[in-house]
């Protein structure tokens, strides 16, 4: 039976073999060694060269002066030259170690990778010539926007087919030696590594656009050669930069980063490299809905990349579907190679205990596996709100059914793992109405968690236990991260964000502090102001003693973040710069834990002092920062992360938000839901943009008539389906991503291109600053206030289109414009036998209506518009009518 797993795997390998770059530098190291060992022999039968130096240095001197006895031997004449013999062996050599050396050059060329050469495109008939020169700057615009290489753009010579190739016109006279050495070392370096060639082709049937794409490879002396035929010249150039970088990426270094560790040496799929990529752009560009789209293509052609769940579920983090979060990065965890009776009983086994984690084949120490462990603890342990969206009650989602049913879904998956893994953080508790739970009473255990899980009622339970399970996987995340670096398979793959201090500082503050604030929730009553005593779980920890007042909390910060080092030897090397400055991420960990406290029912826990000392540690983390980080985590900070919410109602932060973003508009107070804020924005700017790209569709498609019965049938079965959307979208409120990202997809199916981008879709969703600077512009000094009533109005406008597009009897006054659109399209296919066209004049007055009703639907969510303009414009929605030679439209 074979050993190597490739043999047995279902993806192709590289048509484009993977450069060996070390086996290629062993062996120039290997030759130029045979070299000097030549060369040594030879100089050291001349008279020992001695000095005076101590005993170190001058046997390295006088190994050198043999060295160079021995070149002086092989170069000289006469006597006191080498034999022929030895100089035609030493040119061998030389001329080997050059052959590999090149090798070696070309090899690491490859794998880095040089300089990619994208040749200009060839045309293969006179009608493509004048397309050649743009299509070429595109091509390599695409490939740099991939930010793995740069292509050049200037002319590059193509490297020598053979060693012989390079001597050229290198004189190998002795006389000469010297220069032609030099001049032979300057042709050995590569100029570049790869190179593109392209020939532009057009065909009669469809698609008739199309591309020969060539990758060369110059270190490997290999080629890989495709076709591709689109509907554009802009399709042809996408899809050729996405083949291209598709074959270079499993034979690049690129392939040992993530996402792509584990296409290395395998046949790259374009598709799924395009997905990735525009998935990536897209979320820089806060375009969200089509990111998550792109994300899950990409998965569902790599369905075992870590990488990509982490990317979705960081993307559903920003959206606020936590509980989707919670799902995504627990199928990321699994992603370890363990069965659930392999990872229950390695979690069992005690921190130190060689079987935990020397058994290779489990991959726990996968790189990136400790991140979505880590993303996942802390997910679970925001139970304010993974509670609330798994305890929302079907009553509550009247207006989602949608939604509601993706929590359903959610909350059936994982209540079985969460019973299976968390049964044992239960033993010791007592539930309200229940004896003591002891480690025998798994099956009881496991039934009554089962029970709670599922019943909606019980939030403040549900998020006792979440909170359990999170300070459980921050204990065996704890376990298991020093373990990494003595780990032989993952020392060299830890390139994580998490530091030991920091994920110390969440297991022994963070976690137990979440459980004081659910805890004290519990006690003093829930949201709705009743008694939750009786939901109460009893036996859990106290509060801890360190919770008394700030001063405290601040000491066991430092004393959990401190190293075990005396506090005179830690200033004496911060005074003399020894001592390395504190991470980010411990700065920013220890804000958060300060933040979190402000929601605490302490004695002495002042807000203020709270909010004081966490912005000294934002501003500290501000100053550690030095890889450009911290611009990127702006949003993060000052809008999404749950454990700042009560800190950026402080005036601290806001001042220290004026400091660190500086900002022209001065009036920076936030509402307490922020990226509620957003999402009513967003859905406000995709359904208008929406309503102006189909008033626009409708005003070009007048001057389009008369039309073929396909064409119009086309038009209201698009039609009918594109209001569908905008009903699901209304009615959910936008809470729905898919309801959002299936508008688009039916807007792009129907609009064209140009319209979409000069009427702005697909839209991205707002920051809030930019929503408060919009308000404080119009109103100064209000625009926390402005805010939260433009969220209020769109609400309400959004139920009144809810109430509008609402399936109706045929015969009401306003009927939908979803029933209208099927009336139109049944009466148009009812004409496909009648003899002639259908009549210009219905169709035109058809288009005028349906352009009115899109102008009325922009009309209704602008907020000074007019509320009721949809409703009114969908009674003037005339249907059709009439018979005169068959079915005819009046």
């Amino acid at each position: 039976m074979s050993s190597r797993a490739h043999r047995h795997s279902t993806t192709d390998l590289s048509l484009l073999p993977v450069p060996h770059v070390l086996g290629a530098a062993v062996l120039a190291g290997a030759a130029f060694s045979l070299l000097l060992g030549a060369l040594r022999a030879i100089g050291g039968k001349q008279p020992a060269w001695h000095a005076s130096w101590p005993e170190p240095m001058a046997s390295v001197a006088e190994w050198v002066m043999q060295c160079l006895n021995g070149v002086a031997r092989v170069v000289a004449g006469g006597q006191n030259g080498a034999s022929l013999s030895q100089r035609l062996g030493c040119l061998l050599l030389l001329i080997a170690f050059f052959v590999l050396l090149r090798r070696a050059m070309l090899s690491r060329n490859a794998y880095k990778p040089g300089p990619v050469d994208v040749k200009r495109l060839v045309a293969s008939s006179p009608d493509v010539e004048t397309q050649v020169e743009g299509l070429t700057a595109q091509l390599r615009k695409y490939l740099s926007e991939t930010n793995l290489y740069p292509p050049t753009a200037l002319p590059a010579e193509a490297p020598a087919d053979n060693f012989l190739d390079l001597l050229g016109d290198v004189d190998l006279e002795p006389k000469k030696l010297g220069t032609s050495l030099l001049r032979l070392f300057s042709r050995l370096r590569p100029t570049i590594a790869y190179t593109v060639r392209g020939v532009l082709r057009a065909r009669a049937q469809e698609p008739h656009l199309g591309v020969t794409i060539t990758v060369t490879s110059y270190a490997i002396r290999g080629s890989r050669t495709e076709t591709l035929w689109e509907t554009t010249w802009e399709d042809v150039v996408r899809e050729a930069g996405n083949w291209v970088m598709a074959t270079l990426v499993p034979v690049t270094r690129a392939s040992r980063r993530p996402p792509w560790q584990d296409w290395h040496g395998r046949d790259l799929c374009p598709d799924l490299f395009a997905a990735y990529q525009e998935a990536r752009r897209l979320t820089e560009e806060r375009k969200f809905d089509d990111a998550l789209e792109h994300y899950y293509a990409a998965l569902r052609l790599d369905p075992m990349n870590l990488y990509l769940r982490t990317q979705i579920a960081g993307t559903q983090e920003k959206l606020g579907l936590h509980l989707d979060a919670l799902e995504t990065y627990y199928g990321a965890m699994l992603l370890d190679g363990c069965t659930n009776r392999q990872r229950k009983a390695r979690l069992a086994r005690k921190a130190w205990n060689p079987r935990r984690f020397l058994r290779h084949r489990y991959r726990w120490w996968r790189d990136g596996l400790l991140e979505a462990r880590y993303r996942y603890a802390v997910v679970l342990g925001v139970t304010e709100r993974t509670a609330a969206q798994w305890c929302r009650s079907p009553f509550e989602d009247t207006f989602e059914p949608r939604r509601a049913q993706a929590r359903e879904e959610i909350r059936r998956s994982l209540t079985p793992a969460f019973v299976d893994r968390y049964w044992p953080t239960l033993i010791g508790l007592t539930p309200p109405g229940r004896s003591r739970f002891e480690a025998e009473d798994e099956v009881l255990i496991k039934d009554w968690l089962a029970r709670q899980l599922g019943d909606h009622s019980r939030r403040e339970i549900v998020r006792m236990i979440f909170q359990c399970a999170a300070q459980e996987e921050m204990r065996q995340l704890a376990r298991d991260y020093p373990l990494v670096s003595l780990h032989p398979f993952a020392a060299a793959r830890r390139r994580g964000t998490v530091t030991w201090p920091s994920l110390r500082l969440n297991r022994d503050v963070w976690a137990p502090l979440r459980l004081a604030w659910a805890d004290g929730v519990c006690e003093s009553g829930c949201a709705s102001g009743t008694e939750c005593v009786r939901h109460r779980i009893d036996g859990l920890p106290k509060a801890p003693d360190w919770l008394a007042q700030p001063e405290t909390l601040e000491e066991q910060v430092r004393k959990v973040m401190a190293w075990p080092l005396p506090d005179r030897l830690k200033q004496w090397a911060r005074d003399w710069r020894l001592w390395p400055r504190r991470p980010w991420q411990d700065s920013y960990s220890a804000a958060c834990v300060y933040a979190v406290a402000m929601h605490v029912k302490a004695r002495k826990m002042n807000a203020d002092d709270l909010a004081e000392m966490a912005v000294n540690e934002l501003e500290d983390a501000a100053r550690t920062d030095r890889s450009g980080f911290h611009p990127l985590m702006r949003e993060w900070l000052l809008i999404e992360d749950p454990d700042l919410e009560e800190l950026r109602r402080k005036d601290r932060f806001i001042r220290f938000e004026r400091e660190t973003y500086p900002h022209a508009v001065p009036d920076r107070h936030r509402p307490r839901r922020p990226l509620w804020a957003e999402v009513m924005a967003y859905d406000q700017r995709l359904l208008r943009g929406t309503a102006r790209v189909m008033e626009e569709t409708w005003c070009l498609r007048k001057e389009r008539l008369p039309a073929e019965t396909h064409v119009l049938a086309q038009w209201f079965s698009g039609e009918g389906e594109l209001w569908e959307c905008v009903h699901r979208v209304a009615r959910n409120q936008g809470c729905d991503w898919r309801d959002r990202e299936k508008l688009l997809q039916t807007v792009r199916a129907i609009a064209d291109p140009v319209l979409l981008t000069r009427c702005g879709l697909p839209s991205a969703l707002p920051e809030l600053d930019e929503l408060l600077d919009e308000a404080a512009w119009i109103e100064p000094g209000k625009a926390e206030g402005r805010v939260e009533v433009f969220d209020k109005l769109i609400v309400r406008r959004l139920q009144i289109l809810s109430c509008a597009l609402q399936q109706r009897s045929v015969d009401s006054a306003a009927a939908s414009p979803v029933s209208r659109s099927v009336q139109w399209l049944a009466a148009v296919r009812q004409d496909f036998a009648s003899v002639g066209s259908v009549s210009p004049g219905a169709v035109r007055q058809a288009c005028w209506d349906y352009e009115a009703t899109w102008r009325a639907l922009s009309e209704q969510l602008d907020p000074d518009g007019d509320k009721l303009a949809l409703p009114r414009a969908l009674r003037r929605l005339r249907e059709p009518r009439g018979a005169r030679g068959g079915p005819a439209l009046v």
